[in-house]
């Protein structure tokens, strides 16, 4: 489980208070400046833990899928593009 989950992006963030082990987080975002995407959570043992992202810049859209695995490493999978 991971508790105080804080994801920011380029002139934003939001966040959750916790989210179960196997559950899923929909949000949807604007990217509005450029720069790199971060995830700060509080595991289960009360450790705080940050995981940097992929950059993005102003425009993207697109999905984007950040796993958290059990032990705690995290993945970033974008699936982004610019039409500018």
């Amino acid at each position: 489980m991971l508790h105080v989950m804080e994801f920011d992006y380029p002139s934003a963030s939001f966040g959750a208070n916790q989210l179960a082990t196997g559950a899923k987080y929909h949000y949807r975002f604007k990217v509005q400046g450029s720069g790199s995407l971060s995830l700060q959570y509080e595991d289960s043992s009360g450790h705080t833990r940050t995981a940097e992202g992929p950059k993005v810049n102003l425009g993207d859209e697109g999905s984007l899928v950040v796993n958290v695995a059990p032990k705690g490493a995290v993945t970033w999978a974008p699936n982004l593009t610019n039409p500018r």
